[in-house]
């Protein structure tokens, strides 16, 4: 518990961040969005720049396919993608409905498909950075994906009406992280995945689907949505807010790392506080996609 009052600084400095922008406008929190890919990117980078086998991965990529191997296996590629993708938002009229739905749906299929090649790997034990032909850096473009979903799936409906929807999700998604944070860490006794994440605990899994569930019911009483849909999604969002942390620290593991960088202390770096929402966003996003067109 000594990193709580730094923990506790750096959150409030990063919720306010958000709340902020959100309050102001999209086109805000748009940026703020784009900034923060932009630091995960960075960080990313730093870890590969360090890691002596990608050096080499690069090396010979570059030698044998020469700019597009460089490009492909370092962090310029991702680095090209958000700023063009984050960027377009930003202007009024570029974009029409068919084009936003493109990317959306394009994106959707990426972030997925690597979020099920992470799945697979954590609960079948298998190494991420195992195959020598992929470079180490393609866990990076399920970020970037994830963030263009964010960004564009925010395009899609009027940001007045879906603010307090947003809002919804991101206190659920830290309350869900702090609960079992704090009860993990005070009272938690078995391990939930000790072999990548020793502070998980089942005891704090519990907590915070408990959590979930009383958050759910007293959102019911704000939003005019059924109880039981809230419930389900808040009970959905815990557990891929909770395997996308166990996801991240699958990959801090195979890289050798502790953290992905300082921004934040008492949490890491940027990528180390939002990887429960760059995980479970875009899953969720996807499935209530289906409902809206098939179920409702």
């Amino acid at each position: 518990m000594k990193d709580l009052f730094p923990r506790i600084i750096s959150a409030i400095f990063y919720v306010s961040t958000i709340l902020g922008s959100i309050l102001y406008g999209y086109k805000s929190f748009i940026l703020i969005l784009i900034i923060f890919c932009f630091i995960i990117i960075i960080e990313y980078g730093k870890v590969l720049r360090k890691d002596i086998g990608h050096a080499k991965f690069v090396e010979q990529g570059s030698k044998y396919v020469q700019i597009p191997g460089f490009f492909l296996n370092t962090e310029f590629t991702p680095l090209c993608m958000i700023f063009i993708f984050g960027l377009l938002p930003l202007k009024n009229n570029v974009m029409s409905t068919e084009g936003i739905q493109i990317i959306i749906g394009f994106s959707l299929f990426i972030s997925l498909t690597i979020s099920f090649i992470h799945l697979y790997c954590l609960f079948q034990n298998k190494q991420l950075f195992k195959h020598k032909i992929l470079s180490k850096v393609w866990p990076l473009f399920g970020v970037i994906f994830s963030f263009i979903v964010i960004i564009y799936s925010i395009l899609t409906y009027d940001f007045d009406n879906i603010k307090e929807i947003i809002l919804s999700y991101l206190f659920l998604v830290w309350g869900i992280d702090s609960i079992g944070y704090l009860i993990g860490v005070n009272y938690g006794k078995t391990k939930l995945f000790e072999s990548l994440s020793p502070k998980k605990t089942v005891e704090g899994a519990v907590a915070s689907i408990i959590f979930s569930i009383l958050y759910g019911i007293l959102i019911s009483l704000y939003i005019d949505i059924n109880l039981i849909l809230i419930l389900i999604f808040c009970i959905m969002t815990c557990f891929f807010a909770i395997i996308g942390d166990l996801v991240q620290s699958k990959i801090k593991r195979e890289l050798n790392i502790k953290d992905f960088g300082k921004l934040l202390p008492g949490h890491g770096g940027v990528y180390d506080r939002l990887d429960s929402i760059i995980f479970s966003f875009p899953i969720l996003y996807f499935i209530f996609i289906i409902y809206i067109e098939y179920v409702s």
